[in-house]
């Protein structure tokens, strides 16, 4: 694979992994994958599903990986479709810093849509949000009490399943 990917040491998803439950984003985890509330909320609920091991791209999933990032999307989004009751549901993925990519670890984004939202159809244009001059539920770095009430929202709709 010849992707450029970005740079981050430690990176941001092994370090979530390694910490296992103990942060504020923490929904689900299973021996293979983890997911979390995206920090960075361009629709309110947005996750993020991870595989535990460090792997960088689509491409480097092992097929027990991916069945398992798959099973664990299909699980935060009935999650999501109970607690929040979008009108839509996406799915996205970004390989290489072209592609979008910010974490060099794979990550599959599971988003609720509602109408009158500012993506438009699909994913945001990532490009264009430059840091400093997001609003708080787009800046991961800022945790807002909204962002914890989805957490718990959506790890207790995982828990009722």
């Amino acid at each position: 694979m010849n992707f450029a990917m970005p740079v981050m040491d430690p990176c941001y998803f092994c370090e979530l992994a390694r910490h296992g439950k103990q942060g504020w984003n923490f929904i689900d985890r299973d021996a293979l994958t983890m997911t979390v509330l995206n920090g960075r909320q361009y629709e309110p609920g947005q996750c993020i599903v991870f595989p535990v091991r460090h792997v960088a791209t689509l491409l480097d999933l092992d097929d027990a990986e991916a069945a398992a990032v798959m099973r664990a999307a299909k699980r935060i989004g009935a999650a999501i479709t109970r607690a929040l009751a979008p009108e839509a549901l996406l799915l996205y993925q970004n390989n290489g810093i072209l592609g979008g990519q910010e974490v060099p670890h794979f990550h599959l984004h599971v988003v609720p849509r509602t109408a009158g939202s500012d993506w438009g159809i699909g994913p945001p244009h990532l490009a264009r949000i430059q840091a400093g001059q997001r609003a708080a539920h787009r800046d991961f770095e800022i945790v807002t009490d909204e962002k914890r009430a989805s957490v718990r929202l959506l790890a207790a709709g995982i828990s009722g399943s």
